[in-house]
């Protein structure tokens, strides 16, 4: 088939499109250029056909590269030259003929010819290169030339370009979401959508991205589901689009198992009482006929704390911490009422029994106090989440919402892998705290594979005896105008408290061992901000933790306010008390077996936005992701290991022009 133009023929299957043909007119100066431009192009095919034939074949990997497709590229070529050369800059269609003049050629693999096809288009109209077809044009030719990590490296920097025009962005970000998505990366192409949607206006428009995006991730197994949650990083699960992403995981789940309607309930809730979505009434009206059916959820919670006694400073501050997000989210009814029970009471265990609809208990802080719960056989009909560090049958008769000691040694020995260490030294009080979390982190080293050449235990009420303990730690002599012999490892482990270890620090320095990282408890958070630490032995000091006094997070400012009107100030135990009601809204009750409990907390945990450290649990068994800190006079700080790192190269440096200058003697 051929259409008959005024002065040349274009011949074209009926997959190709048509172009319409414009009235002859005066070239300008800018036509003549193009023109001339196109002509050396046609010129170069016309030579390319009369050269050998050669098959094109697809290099690897770019097989699924995007754009228009010509069964015969180089006739599109030839075709799309003589429509660009036959009409005039403004004409509509030109547009679509230089796009395909560009995406013909990289089919062909001529990216050079592409590249220069592009310029050409630009040099047409200064103002292509903001529109969505030319940059479209331009990352297709990345993604063939240079791989699919530019391609994509380029559509995210182009949606967010604030000098372009919204159309253009919300096409890259459209493009970008579509390609995440073919290729199995549902979690970024959600982030693409969470893009668009934050910079869309207009409630027609965002409901539509929220159809899209719970269209989506309804296609998606659960499994899928939970992997893309597990990499959102902590993001609020009621914002678009992870809402949409936990509506179709907990929808899922309820059509498998109709008796999780307590536990899915809050998170259905949460999403329609946040109001953040523009399909506000689907949602709300697909949970109230969720209700009728499966009935109202009514949510009790319990803290057992101690409220009067030595230990009713920090019961006081969970429990402050926990009114916090009671007052901060009454209005939302998945935030379940909290009963507190005094665990100092003689009567707390009655107390207790007689609460009906066993409710979800948090607590107790003291070991002592569960053991009496045990006792009384209370841990088998109630769901404990304790703040404890250890618990026996846990995830079976009992749960924490607490970090360990193995969580502590975790992130000291992660911290100092990441500086490249991997040998330590570990020197201990011999009471039962100082042993218990030796064992524990000689355990986390060999279980990574690390090294521990020396433990060496001091009597903690013996003060004079220390400055030995350290010399026989580093294997040092007291001996004038001579090197200490290097020691086999390169951090050592101080279970003990800051206190002590303020005179201990001391020691490693008289005998000139200034680059050994030295690594505390989580209990040294406690004792910071006191003033009087001498900073020269502590520059290398580095410790877990699980709360950051500054962090920005809008839950940590949230909470920093809410203690603040009560008179309070935030700390570690008021982020416990604030993080475990936000978090026992999400779980929502007991939830029958342990198993479904466990899965419960784990799915939770996924959508949880976290002010302490993040916790997730694995068949029931918690792990906190702790912070690393860093003690100054005024408080602590998170630890910085490019600072650390950049420490520890100035004092080797500074070791051996100590041991040139001792040579020289």
């Amino acid at each position: 088939m051929a259409v008959r133009a005024r002065s040349f023929e274009i011949r074209y299957d009926r997959n190709e499109p048509q172009f319409p043909t414009s009235r002859s007119s005066r070239t300008n100066i800018m036509r003549k250029g193009v023109r001339f431009l196109l002509l050396v192009l046609l010129c170069a095919l016309a030579l390319a056909s009369c050269a050998p034939q050669k098959n094109i074949v697809s290099a690897p990997g770019r097989t699924g590269l995007p754009g228009h497709k010509a069964q015969d590229p180089r006739q599109a070529l030839e075709k799309y030259g003589k429509y660009l050369a036959a009409t005039h800059p403004g004409d509509p269609a030109r547009v679509e003929a230089w796009k395909n003049t560009v995406d013909s050629a990289i089919q062909l693999g001529d990216y050079a010819l592409a590249e220069k096809s592009l310029r050409q288009w630009q040099f047409e109209s200064g103002k292509t290169v903001a529109s969505w077809p030319w940059n479209q044009s331009h990352a297709h030719l990345l993604w063939a030339s240079k791989g699919r990590g530019a391609y994509t490296a380029y559509l995210s920097n182009l949606m967010e370009r604030k000098d372009l025009e919204w159309p253009t962005r919300e096409a890259a970000g459209r493009e970008l979401s579509g390609h995440f998505w073919e290729h199995g990366e549902y979690s970024l192409a959600f982030d693409a959508m969470g893009f668009l949607y934050r910079n869309t206006s207009g409630a027609s428009a965002k409901g539509a991205l929220e159809s899209d995006a719970l269209a989506r991730a309804e296609s998606l197994s659960p499994d899928e589901l939970q992997k893309v949650l597990d990499s959102s990083l902590g993001a609020d699960p009621t914002t678009y689009p992870w809402s949409t992403v936990v509506w179709a995981q907990s929808m899922k789940r309820l059509d498998r198992d109709k008796d999780s309607w307590p536990s899915v309930w809050p998170s259905l809730s949460g999403i329609v009482n946040s109001g953040e979505l523009a399909n506000r009434d689907f949602f709300a009206g697909s949970l109230h006929t969720l209700e009728q059916k499966l009935g109202a959820v009514r949510q009790s919670l319990v803290l057992l704390l101690p409220l009067s006694g030595p230990y009713s400073k920090v019961g006081w501050q969970i429990a402050k911490g926990a009114d916090c997000a009671w007052r901060e989210n009454k209005a939302l009814s998945a935030t379940p009422e909290i009963k507190l029970i005094n665990t100092e009471s003689p009567t707390f265990l009655e107390e207790l029994q007689s609460i009906p609809n066993t409710p979800l208990v948090g607590g107790p802080l003291r070991k002592n106090v569960w053991e009496k719960i045990r006792m009384a056989g209370l841990n088998r009909s109630i769901r404990f989440l304790t703040f404890l560090p250890s618990v026996e049958d846990e995830g079976r008769e009992a749960w924490r919402f607490f970090s360990s000691p193995e969580d502590q040694a975790r992130a000291l020995v992660k911290g100092c892998n990441l500086l490249g260490i991997t040998s330590f030294a570990i020197l201990h009080p011999q009471d039962r705290f100082g042993m218990a979390m030796t064992s524990v982190f000689q355990d986390e080293v060999y279980s990574t594979g690390g090294q521990l050449p020396v433990v060496r235990g001091y009597d903690m009420d013996n003060p004079p005896t220390w400055t030995k303990a350290v010399g026989a730690v580093l294997g040092a002599s007291d001996a004038k105008n001579s090197m200490n012999p290097e020691p086999p490892f390169q951090a050592v482990f101080l279970p003990d408290s800051m206190f002590r270890v303020q005179q201990l620090a001391p020691l490693f320095h008289y005998y000139e061992e200034k680059r050994l990282v030295l690594l505390g408890p989580q209990a040294w958070s406690q004792s910071m901000g006191g003033g009087g630490l001498e900073m020269q032995y502590f520059d290398l000091a580095v410790f877990p933790g699980a709360w950051d006094p500054s962090l920005d997070s809008g839950n940590a400012a949230r909470l920093r306010q809410g203690m603040i009107e009560g008179g309070g100030r935030a700390d570690m135990w008021a982020a416990l008390g604030y993080d475990f009601v936000r978090f026992t809204a999400l779980l929502g009750g007991g939830q029958g077996s342990a198993e479904n409990f466990n899965l419960s907390l784990a799915q939770s945990a996924s959508r949880m936005p976290w002010t302490m450290a993040p916790m997730h649990w694995t068949n029931g068994r918690v792990r906190q992701e702790l912070f690393l800190f860093q003690p100054t006079p005024s408080g602590m700080v998170r630890a910085s290991m490019d600072k650390i790192r950049n420490v520890r190269a100035q004092r080797q440096g500074q070791r051996e022009e100590r041991r040139t200058q001792l040579s020289g003697q």
